[in-house]
């Protein structure tokens, strides 16, 4: 069995210092998935600040630790490279990684923050041959793939409407909100989840406000409504103005309603008693049980070592990272054109945040 060597650009939360938090699922990070793994070992860590490289190495016995990553890349013949710096410098590093010769590349959401960075790191690990995942990280989850299956199996009836809220996620106060707002930090994941279970999106209208926050140069209200490919329509309400945490998605059914993140539950309609003869009211049940047990992130870095095995996309390439944002950027061409319906493809290469806060509209 072949032993991946392994590199990590980046070694903060998502990348190592989750692992310890209490009442984490464990493996919480990427560090702890891909040393929880037989077929991967990871050889080397590279980050700008010396104390938290330092302390990675520490933590996961890895003696070969970079300040520079180009100088890693150079030096240690990586299979797999894993990204978790801030999303500014995604696309220069998953270039330079495949270049070098990575065989995978396992990249932090958001992308990118412009889809003209997107595209350019699709296009030179298609020419590489190097395997991009995205750690979209719902779409490796055991709960979320049960409820999936429970929907596509028809038991609720169809699909009709998607309702999420994004709101208060950002990990306050150490968090730089200078080139991510709540949309492309967080709401990321609530879009490409609905992709997942509702298709591609053929249009948008959104917002995207400072309400409050002006010590920030991001939105932090958003509110969008989604038209999909498929006919089901979605509404999603992101922001940073509340003082509680709250992440959910509701999927509502012919027959039934389920509701993932926040309050998650069951409801499915049965008929009751009325005067004048029968009512149809949601009684609340049990949610499937999950298909696996393990956490997303492990579930990620085992995908991402078999499409480089099985020559196949991982569960979340670089065009879902990619459709993910071109929403995003959609919601932003919304809110610039005076809250009109964007349609998509979007066609716009530069990041519209930027447009917005050029054209002093942000």
């Amino acid at each position: 069995m072949p032993v991946y060597r392994v590199g990590i650009i980046g070694c903060g939360r998502i990348a190592s210092t989750m692992e310890d938090q209490p009442g984490a699922a464990h493996p919480a990070t990427i560090a702890g998935a891909f040393a929880a793994l037989p077929d991967a070992r990871i050889v080397a860590a590279c980050n700008r600040g010396e104390e938290k490289l330092r302390a990675f190495g520490q933590r996961w016995d890895v003696s070969a630790l970079y300040r520079d990553y180009r100088e890693m890349l150079d030096r240690e013949r990586l299979d797999i490279v894993c990204v978790a710096t801030h999303p500014p410098l995604h696309p220069e590093i998953v270039v330079a990684a495949a270049q070098a010769g990575a065989r995978g590349i396992f990249c932090e959401k958001p992308m990118a923050l412009s889809l003209g960075e997107c595209d350019a790191m699709i296009d030179v690990c298609e020419q590489a041959g190097t395997k991009l995942l995205v750690n979209c990280s719902r779409r490796w989850s055991g709960h979320y793939q049960a409820v999936k299956d429970l929907i596509d199996s028809g038991a609720l009836g169809p699909l009709l409407h998607v309702v999420a809220h994004c709101q208060g996620c950002k990990p306050f106060p150490e968090w730089v909100a200078d080139t991510e707002g709540p949309l492309l930090h967080d709401a990321v994941h609530t879009f490409d989840t609905l992709r997942l279970f509702a298709g591609d999106v053929a249009s948008v209208l959104g917002t995207a406000t400072r309400r409050r926050r002006r010590e920030f140069r991001v939105e932090d209200t958003s509110y969008a409504l989604l038209r999909f490919q498929s006919g089901i329509d979605g509404v999603v309400i992101s922001d940073e103005l509340t003082e509680y945490e709250r992440w959910d998605i509701e999927f509502q059914c012919e027959k039934g309603v389920i509701r993932m993140g926040t309050n998650a539950g069951l409801w499915t309609s049965r008929p009751q008693a009325f005067e004048k003869g029968w009512w149809w009211e949601l009684t609340p049940g049990a949610l499937p049980d999950p298909a696996w047990q393990e956490t997303p992130v492990l579930c990620a870095a085992r995908d991402l070592i078999a499409a480089i095995e099985q020559d196949r996309p991982p569960r979340c390439t670089g065009r879902d990272g990619r459709a993910a944002v071109e929403i995003l950027m959609a919601i932003y061409e919304s809110e610039r054109r005076g809250n009109a319906w964007v349609d998509l493809p979007l066609g716009i290469h530069e990041s519209l945040l930027e447009v917005l806060r050029r054209e002093g509209k942000l």
